[in-house]
Protein backbone atom coordinates (compact mmCIF):
# COMPACT_ATOMS: atom_id res chain seq x y z
CA UNK A 1 0.00 0.00 0.00
CA UNK A 2 2.76 2.45 1.02
CA UNK A 3 4.74 1.53 -2.07
CA UNK A 4 1.85 2.39 -4.41
CA UNK A 5 1.24 5.69 -2.61
CA UNK A 6 4.94 6.56 -2.93
CA UNK A 7 4.89 5.81 -6.65
CA UNK A 8 1.74 7.89 -7.12
CA UNK A 9 3.27 10.86 -5.28
CA UNK A 10 6.44 10.58 -7.34
CA UNK A 11 4.45 10.49 -10.57
CA UNK A 12 2.39 13.49 -9.45
CA UNK A 13 5.48 15.52 -8.63
CA UNK A 14 6.94 14.74 -12.05
CA UNK A 15 3.72 15.84 -13.76
CA UNK A 16 3.61 19.07 -11.75
CA UNK A 17 7.25 19.85 -12.43
CA UNK A 18 6.82 19.04 -16.13
CA UNK A 19 3.88 21.43 -16.48
CA UNK A 20 4.94 24.12 -14.00
CA UNK A 21 6.23 26.37 -16.78
CA UNK A 22 2.81 26.46 -18.44
CA UNK A 23 0.86 27.93 -15.54
CA UNK A 24 -1.29 30.76 -16.94
CA UNK A 25 0.33 34.12 -16.31
CA UNK A 26 3.78 32.62 -15.83
CA UNK A 27 4.76 31.56 -19.33
CA UNK A 28 6.22 34.48 -21.35
CA UNK A 29 4.14 35.50 -24.34
CA UNK A 30 6.11 36.03 -27.52
CA UNK A 31 5.09 38.55 -30.21
CA UNK A 32 6.35 39.17 -33.69
CA UNK A 33 6.29 42.64 -35.21
CA UNK A 34 2.71 43.47 -36.19
CA UNK A 35 1.14 40.80 -33.98
CA UNK A 36 -2.01 41.80 -32.12
CA UNK A 37 -1.39 42.74 -28.48
CA UNK A 38 -4.66 42.41 -26.61
CA UNK A 39 -5.62 45.03 -24.06
CA UNK A 40 -8.25 44.20 -21.43
CA UNK A 41 -10.16 46.38 -18.99
CA UNK A 42 -10.84 45.57 -15.34
CA UNK A 43 -13.34 47.03 -12.89
CA UNK A 44 -12.90 50.68 -11.93
CA UNK A 45 -11.73 51.32 -8.37
CA UNK A 46 -11.74 54.25 -5.96
CA UNK A 47 -9.82 54.96 -2.76
CA UNK A 48 -12.82 56.91 -1.48
CA UNK A 49 -15.59 54.32 -1.81
CA UNK A 50 -13.65 51.00 -1.96
CA UNK A 51 -16.49 49.74 -4.18
CA UNK A 52 -15.40 48.39 -7.60
CA UNK A 53 -17.59 49.33 -10.57
CA UNK A 54 -17.97 47.68 -13.97
CA UNK A 55 -15.93 49.51 -16.63
CA UNK A 56 -18.83 49.59 -19.09
CA UNK A 57 -21.12 51.05 -16.45
CA UNK A 58 -19.98 54.42 -17.81
CA UNK A 59 -20.31 55.61 -21.44
CA UNK A 60 -16.92 54.35 -22.61
CA UNK A 61 -16.32 52.85 -26.06
CA UNK A 62 -17.36 49.20 -26.42
CA UNK A 63 -15.71 46.72 -28.79
CA UNK A 64 -17.54 45.52 -31.88
CA UNK A 65 -20.13 42.94 -30.85
CA UNK A 66 -20.02 44.08 -27.23
CA UNK A 67 -17.50 43.36 -24.46
CA UNK A 68 -16.61 39.74 -23.68
CA UNK A 69 -15.44 38.37 -20.36
CA UNK A 70 -11.74 37.56 -20.54
CA UNK A 71 -12.07 35.15 -17.62
CA UNK A 72 -14.59 34.49 -14.90
CA UNK A 73 -14.02 32.55 -11.70
CA UNK A 74 -14.98 32.64 -8.03
CA UNK A 75 -11.79 34.46 -7.04
CA UNK A 76 -12.48 37.35 -9.40
CA UNK A 77 -16.08 37.54 -8.23
CA UNK A 78 -15.05 37.73 -4.56
CA UNK A 79 -12.36 40.37 -5.17
CA UNK A 80 -14.60 42.51 -7.37
CA UNK A 81 -12.52 42.02 -10.51
CA UNK A 82 -14.28 41.88 -13.86
CA UNK A 83 -11.81 41.58 -16.72
CA UNK A 84 -13.31 42.20 -20.16
CA UNK A 85 -12.23 42.85 -23.73
CA UNK A 86 -11.71 46.43 -24.95
CA UNK A 87 -12.18 48.49 -28.10
CA UNK A 88 -8.49 49.41 -28.32
CA UNK A 89 -6.43 47.77 -31.10
CA UNK A 90 -2.70 47.43 -30.54
CA UNK A 91 -0.01 45.69 -32.56
CA UNK A 92 3.57 44.94 -31.61
CA UNK A 93 5.94 47.80 -32.52
CA UNK A 94 3.19 49.61 -34.45
CA UNK A 95 2.96 53.29 -33.50
CA UNK A 96 -0.46 54.93 -33.58
CA UNK A 97 -1.32 58.61 -33.68
CA UNK A 98 -4.61 60.01 -32.36
CA UNK A 99 -6.59 56.94 -33.43
CA UNK A 100 -10.34 57.39 -33.00
CA UNK A 101 -12.13 54.77 -30.89
CA UNK A 102 -15.67 56.15 -30.92
CA UNK A 103 -17.83 59.19 -30.24
CA UNK A 104 -20.31 59.23 -27.38
CA UNK A 105 -23.08 61.80 -26.91
CA UNK A 106 -23.92 62.03 -23.22
CA UNK A 107 -27.49 61.85 -22.03
CA UNK A 108 -28.52 63.64 -18.87
CA UNK A 109 -28.24 60.40 -16.85
CA UNK A 110 -24.87 59.44 -18.37
CA UNK A 111 -23.42 62.89 -17.71
CA UNK A 112 -24.58 62.81 -14.07
CA UNK A 113 -23.22 59.29 -13.57
CA UNK A 114 -19.87 60.16 -15.15
CA UNK A 115 -19.57 63.34 -13.09
CA UNK A 116 -20.29 61.40 -9.89
CA UNK A 117 -17.62 58.78 -10.61
CA UNK A 118 -15.08 61.51 -11.35
CA UNK A 119 -16.01 63.22 -8.09
CA UNK A 120 -15.37 60.00 -6.14
CA UNK A 121 -11.99 59.58 -7.81
CA UNK A 122 -12.57 56.39 -9.76
CA UNK A 123 -9.62 54.96 -11.67
CA UNK A 124 -9.41 52.77 -14.77
CA UNK A 125 -7.46 49.54 -14.48
CA UNK A 126 -6.25 48.28 -17.85
CA UNK A 127 -4.23 45.13 -18.46
CA UNK A 128 -1.82 44.06 -21.21
CA UNK A 129 -0.10 40.67 -21.06
CA UNK A 130 -1.04 40.37 -17.36
CA UNK A 131 0.63 43.71 -16.57
CA UNK A 132 -1.59 46.34 -14.90
CA UNK A 133 -1.37 49.84 -16.31
CA UNK A 134 0.86 52.35 -14.59
CA UNK A 135 -0.24 56.00 -14.56
CA UNK A 136 1.80 58.88 -16.00
CA UNK A 137 0.87 62.27 -14.59
CA UNK A 138 2.26 65.66 -13.64
CA UNK A 139 3.76 66.03 -10.17
CA UNK A 140 2.17 68.83 -8.14
CA UNK A 141 5.51 69.67 -6.50
CA UNK A 142 8.02 69.45 -9.37
CA UNK A 143 5.59 70.00 -12.28
CA UNK A 144 7.33 67.16 -14.09
CA UNK A 145 6.05 63.83 -15.39
CA UNK A 146 5.86 61.10 -12.76
CA UNK A 147 4.83 57.46 -13.06
CA UNK A 148 2.87 55.56 -10.42
CA UNK A 149 2.57 51.79 -10.59
CA UNK A 150 -0.44 51.15 -8.36
CA UNK A 151 -4.11 52.05 -8.53
CA UNK A 152 -4.52 52.55 -12.29
CA UNK A 153 -5.18 56.00 -13.76
CA UNK A 154 -8.06 58.46 -13.09
CA UNK A 155 -11.06 58.66 -15.44
CA UNK A 156 -11.18 62.45 -15.11
CA UNK A 157 -10.72 65.42 -12.80
CA UNK A 158 -12.60 68.27 -11.13
CA UNK A 159 -11.50 71.85 -11.76
CA UNK A 160 -10.90 73.16 -8.24
CA UNK A 161 -10.41 76.69 -9.60
CA UNK A 162 -13.92 76.74 -11.05
CA UNK A 163 -16.71 77.87 -8.76
CA UNK A 164 -19.01 75.07 -9.92
CA UNK A 165 -16.13 72.52 -9.91
CA UNK A 166 -16.81 71.30 -13.42
CA UNK A 167 -15.91 67.72 -14.25
CA UNK A 168 -13.60 66.88 -17.15
CA UNK A 169 -13.03 63.44 -18.65
CA UNK A 170 -9.75 61.95 -19.84
CA UNK A 171 -10.88 61.03 -23.35
CA UNK A 172 -7.40 60.63 -24.83
CA UNK A 173 -4.65 58.30 -23.64
CA UNK A 174 -1.03 57.82 -24.62
CA UNK A 175 -0.45 54.09 -24.24
CA UNK A 176 3.27 53.59 -23.62
CA UNK A 177 4.53 50.04 -24.07
CA UNK A 178 8.04 48.73 -23.48
CA UNK A 179 9.30 45.61 -25.22
CA UNK A 180 12.35 43.39 -24.80
CA UNK A 181 14.06 41.28 -27.45
CA UNK A 182 15.76 38.34 -25.79
CA UNK A 183 17.74 37.21 -28.84
CA UNK A 184 18.72 39.84 -31.46
CA UNK A 185 18.87 37.10 -34.08
CA UNK A 186 15.23 36.11 -33.51
CA UNK A 187 12.31 38.38 -34.38
CA UNK A 188 10.47 37.79 -31.12
CA UNK A 189 9.50 40.37 -28.53
CA UNK A 190 8.05 40.40 -25.02
CA UNK A 191 6.05 43.12 -23.29
CA UNK A 192 7.93 44.29 -20.18
CA UNK A 193 6.29 47.64 -19.44
CA UNK A 194 2.85 49.26 -19.71
CA UNK A 195 1.83 52.76 -18.70
CA UNK A 196 -0.96 55.17 -19.63
CA UNK A 197 -0.80 58.96 -19.81
CA UNK A 198 -4.40 60.26 -19.69
CA UNK A 199 -5.37 63.61 -21.21
CA UNK A 200 -8.54 65.64 -21.58
CA UNK A 201 -8.98 67.12 -25.06
CA UNK A 202 -11.97 68.86 -26.62
CA UNK A 203 -11.67 67.13 -30.00
CA UNK A 204 -13.18 68.52 -33.20
CA UNK A 205 -13.30 67.14 -36.71
CA UNK A 206 -11.78 69.05 -39.59
CA UNK A 207 -14.16 70.67 -42.07
CA UNK A 208 -17.14 70.49 -39.70
CA UNK A 209 -17.64 66.74 -40.18
CA UNK A 210 -20.42 65.25 -38.03
CA UNK A 211 -20.13 61.73 -36.63
CA UNK A 212 -22.27 59.23 -38.56
CA UNK A 213 -22.61 55.65 -37.30
CA UNK A 214 -23.40 54.46 -40.84
CA UNK A 215 -20.25 56.00 -42.29
CA UNK A 216 -17.54 53.32 -42.49
CA UNK A 217 -14.84 55.99 -42.93
CA UNK A 218 -15.73 57.83 -39.71
CA UNK A 219 -12.74 56.38 -37.82
CA UNK A 220 -10.28 57.81 -40.35
CA UNK A 221 -11.64 61.36 -40.45
CA UNK A 222 -8.93 63.88 -39.46
CA UNK A 223 -9.21 65.84 -36.24
CA UNK A 224 -8.27 69.51 -36.05
CA UNK A 225 -6.94 68.91 -32.53
CA UNK A 226 -4.35 66.34 -33.66
CA UNK A 227 -1.18 66.62 -35.76
CA UNK A 228 -0.69 63.71 -38.19
CA UNK A 229 2.41 61.63 -37.45
CA UNK A 230 3.00 63.35 -34.10
CA UNK A 231 2.17 61.92 -30.69
CA UNK A 232 -0.15 63.98 -28.53
CA UNK A 233 1.48 66.22 -25.93
CA UNK A 234 -0.06 68.23 -23.10
CA UNK A 235 1.44 71.46 -24.47
CA UNK A 236 -0.76 71.18 -27.58
CA UNK A 237 -4.06 70.94 -25.69
CA UNK A 238 -6.12 74.11 -26.13
CA UNK A 239 -9.32 73.04 -24.35
CA UNK A 240 -10.32 70.19 -22.01
CA UNK A 241 -13.31 67.92 -22.56
CA UNK A 242 -16.05 68.94 -20.11
CA UNK A 243 -18.73 66.53 -18.89
CA UNK A 244 -22.20 67.94 -19.50
CA UNK A 245 -25.59 67.07 -20.97
CA UNK A 246 -25.63 66.36 -24.75
CA UNK A 247 -21.86 66.79 -24.89
CA UNK A 248 -20.21 64.91 -27.77
CA UNK A 249 -17.03 63.19 -26.59
CA UNK A 250 -14.52 61.75 -29.07
CA UNK A 251 -12.28 59.06 -27.55
CA UNK A 252 -8.79 58.72 -29.04
CA UNK A 253 -5.45 57.13 -28.23
CA UNK A 254 -1.79 57.09 -29.19
CA UNK A 255 0.48 54.04 -28.95
CA UNK A 256 4.19 54.50 -28.24
CA UNK A 257 6.65 51.58 -28.31
CA UNK A 258 9.98 51.78 -26.49
CA UNK A 259 12.76 49.21 -26.46
CA UNK A 260 13.86 48.13 -22.98
CA UNK A 261 16.78 46.24 -21.48
CA UNK A 262 14.55 44.90 -18.71
CA UNK A 263 14.13 41.13 -18.98
CA UNK A 264 10.68 39.56 -18.84
CA UNK A 265 11.50 37.91 -15.51
CA UNK A 266 12.25 41.32 -13.94
CA UNK A 267 9.32 43.32 -15.33
CA UNK A 268 7.44 43.24 -12.00
CA UNK A 269 10.33 44.70 -10.00
CA UNK A 270 9.36 48.29 -10.73
CA UNK A 271 5.82 47.66 -9.42
CA UNK A 272 7.27 46.52 -6.08
CA UNK A 273 9.52 49.53 -5.49
CA UNK A 274 7.38 52.15 -7.33
CA UNK A 275 10.43 53.12 -9.39
CA UNK A 276 12.25 53.99 -6.14
CA UNK A 277 9.55 56.55 -5.24
CA UNK A 278 8.78 54.55 -2.09
CA UNK A 279 11.77 54.42 0.31
CA UNK A 280 12.88 51.00 1.57
CA UNK A 281 12.13 52.15 5.12
CA UNK A 282 8.42 52.29 4.28
CA UNK A 283 8.41 48.55 3.52
CA UNK A 284 10.20 47.76 6.79
CA UNK A 285 7.73 49.91 8.70
CA UNK A 286 4.86 47.98 7.10
CA UNK A 287 6.48 44.62 7.90
CA UNK A 288 7.20 45.64 11.50
CA UNK A 289 3.66 46.95 11.92
CA UNK A 290 2.19 43.70 10.60
CA UNK A 291 4.36 41.61 12.93
CA UNK A 292 3.36 43.70 15.95
CA UNK A 293 -0.34 43.33 15.07
CA UNK A 294 0.04 39.54 14.72
CA UNK A 295 1.92 39.29 18.05
CA UNK A 296 -0.66 41.43 19.84
CA UNK A 297 -3.60 39.41 18.52
CA UNK A 298 -1.82 36.13 19.35
CA UNK A 299 -1.18 37.27 22.92
CA UNK A 300 -4.81 38.32 23.23
CA UNK A 301 -6.06 34.91 22.07
CA UNK A 302 -3.60 33.10 24.36
CA UNK A 303 -4.68 35.15 27.38
CA UNK A 304 -8.35 34.35 26.71
CA UNK A 305 -7.59 30.63 26.31
CA UNK A 306 -5.48 30.54 29.51
CA UNK A 307 -8.21 32.35 31.48
CA UNK A 308 -10.89 29.93 30.27
CA UNK A 309 -8.64 26.93 30.92
CA UNK A 310 -7.87 28.09 34.47
CA UNK A 311 -11.58 28.63 35.13
CA UNK A 312 -12.36 25.10 33.91
CA UNK A 313 -9.62 23.62 36.11
CA UNK A 314 -10.89 25.46 39.19
CA UNK A 315 -14.45 24.31 38.45
CA UNK A 316 -13.27 20.73 38.10
CA UNK A 317 -11.26 20.80 41.33
CA UNK A 318 -14.16 22.41 43.20
CA UNK A 319 -16.53 19.68 42.01
CA UNK A 320 -14.27 16.97 43.40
Amino acid sequence: MMSSITKWLALSSLLVSANAFYIPGVQPQEFKEGDKVEMKVNSMTSYHTQIPKDYYRLPFCSPTGGPKMASENLGEFLTGNKIQSSAYDLNMKTEMYCKIVCQQQLSKVEAAKLRLHIKYGYHNNWIIDNLPSASVGISATTNEKQTHYAGGFPIGFLDSRDRDKKAYIFNHVNIILKYHQRDPAVESYRVVGFSVEPMSIKHEFQGGYQWDEDDETRFTKPLSTCTPGTHMDRDRIFANQVVSNDEKIIFTYDVLWEESDVAWSSRWDIYLNENDLVPAQVHWYSITNSILVVVFLSMLVISILVRNLRRDIEATEGGE
